[in-house]
Formats: C-alpha cells, structure tokens, sequence
C-alpha cells in the first residue's frame, strides 16, 4: 500500500518537476539571444552596420563577427578574414577554422536542445562541428538557402541578415576579389521599426534518418567557404515557411525553417533587443511581415 502511495505522488510530482526545468531552460535560452542581441547592437553601435548574414566564399558569419561583442574575444583574436584557408590543409588559416568549427560557444546553443553539441562525424571535411541553435533571420520571403535562382535565395531576402558573395568566381581557378557584393544592413534600414522586426530565430536539431540535410552549425562554414559560397542555412533562417514543420513538407523547408524543443513554440529575437516567445501556430502573414524589414506592414502583436 505504502508503495503505491510513494508510486502516486511520484507520477503526480514528475511532471511537475519537468515543467519546473523546462521553465529554468526557456529562461536561459531568451537569455542567450538577448546576449546575442546586446553583441548584435555593440558591433553595430561600433561598426554602424549589422554584420553579413553569411560571407560567400570566406566560410564566415554573423556568428563569427560577434564573437568579440559576447565575451568570446579569445576566439575572435584567430578569426581568419580573406579568403586563404579552408577546411582541410596546415595553413594557420585552416587550422584556425577548424577551431572555430569545433569549439563550443553556449551562448549560441539552447539548453532545451536534445541531441550532441558537436558532431562526431566528418561533415564537410571537419569531425566534431559544434552545432547551433539560432539562426539570423533573412527574411519572410526566403524559398531556398542558396543564392536567388527561380526562387528567392538568402542573398534577396527582405530581412536584415543576407548572404553576401565576397569573391565572384566565375572559373574553379579564379582568385576571389574579396569585394563584397553590397554593404551590410544597418538598423537605420529596418523601416518597419526595431520592435516589429525578427532578428534571430531558434532552430532545432533534427536528427539525418529525419531530415539528411537539416544540420546548423556555429561558426566556420566550410560550404559557404566554396567559390562563392553555399548552404547559408547552416546559420541562416527564413520565416517564409511555418514553425517546428513535422511529417510530409519538404527537407529544403524544414533546413531553412525555424523550430524548438520548448512546448508550444520558439523565442525570436526582434531588432530592439527583446526576445519574443512566438506561438509555433503564428499566422502567415504575421510570420511574414516580422521577417521583413522595410515593407511596411502593420502587426498585431498580440498575435505572436
């Protein structure tokens, strides 16, 4: 009998417990992304622009760009910038990006998130990738996670992260120009007003049997460190499609969709530094409009 009893109380205290620890989860994680947002506002504040959503053919990121603004200034210090280096190879360059790729920031990883910190397979050439939780928003128009071809691609999106070609090679043999395509977004561009606009996302693991292409990783980017660069959505996200996407939609939806591990829905980080619980059910033209930067739409908030 007495067992019995100590067997109620446990199934009625259990899930109390775990809803305890999911709370004390989804507080750390808002708190990530307004660390990663206060890096954000400190590189634009010193640099007046936000940094590249993705640097076609250097391998680099946001991610690597606010290393130095999120007290990671010893990882910032080996930062290669230019195009010597890859994945593979004993330049200093390379071995500096094998670093970057393998080691762990946890400011960029969500403590609700199941799964490795890092990979321990080769995945492009580097074993133990440290994976990420949080993807720079490009825009809620965003259909593909390349460059725009008959769909619109990272380097066209209305939001504020893009992908930028920094080296135009038309030949395998050509020597990157590292000209950057445009200038990064300020936030004197995002016109639809900091509060009303997305500036980071959450994402979620998903394991390859689920979705072989569906990998985020941190820092170096050995696929958008090839020609001109590829794969943005190791690092960058788009609110064209719906939230935690499940079952039959397409992999190239889920890769660049936004999800989470915390009931119900996912924290998005706004261009003024808050950070927002949104409803994984958002409407579409919500989703849509927070993802944009300049198309003056009006929000309800209330429906996030």
């Amino acid at each position: 009998m007495v067992i019995a009893i100590i067997g109620v109380m446990v199934g009625l205290l259990l899930p109390a417990v775990q809803a305890a620890r999911e709370a004390a989860r989804r507080v750390q994680c808002s708190n990530n992304l307004k660390q990663i947002g206060l890096g954000i506002h400190n590189y634009e504040a010193t640099y007046r622009r936000i940094p590249w959503g993705a640097k076609g053919g250097w391998g680099l990121s946001w991610t690597t760009d606010i290393l130095g603004f999120i007290e990671q200034r010893a990882l910032a210090d080996i930062v290669p910038y230019g195009e010597p280096g890859g994945p593979t190879g004993g330049q200093i360059e390379s071995q500096r990006f094998r670093q970057l790729a393998q080691t762990p920031v946890m400011a960029f990883r969500c403590p609700s998130q199941y799964g490795p910190i890092a990979l321990g397979e080769s995945i492009d050439q580097i074993e133990g990738r440290v994976l990420n939780s949080y993807l720079g928003i490009g825009g809620g128009n965003v259909q593909t996670d390349n460059y725009s071809t008959s769909r619109i691609g990272f380097d066209k999106g209305d939001g504020v992260f893009l992908a930028t070609d920094f080296c135009h090679i038309v030949n395998p043999t050509d020597k990157c120009d590292n000209n950057p395509e445009r200038l990064a977004m300020s936030f004197a561009d995002v016109l639809d007003g900091l509060s009303n606009t997305a500036l980071v996302g959450e994402t979620r693991y998903i394991e390859f049997n689920d979705c072989n292409i569906c990998d985020h990783f941190s820092l170096y980017h050995p696929e958008i460190d090839k020609l001109n660069g590829q794969d943005f959505s190791e690092v960058l996200g788009s609110l064209h499609y719906g939230f935690n996407l499940n079952g039959d939609e397409r992999e190239e939806e889920k890769e660049i969709s936004l999800g989470s591990y915390h009931p119900g829905g996912l924290h998005i980080l706004m261009c003024d530094g808050s950070v927002r619980f949104a409803n994984e059910a958002m409407n579409h033209e919500v989703r849509h409009a927070i993802g944009s930067r300049a198309e003056h739409e009006v929000i309800d908030m209330s429906e996030f």
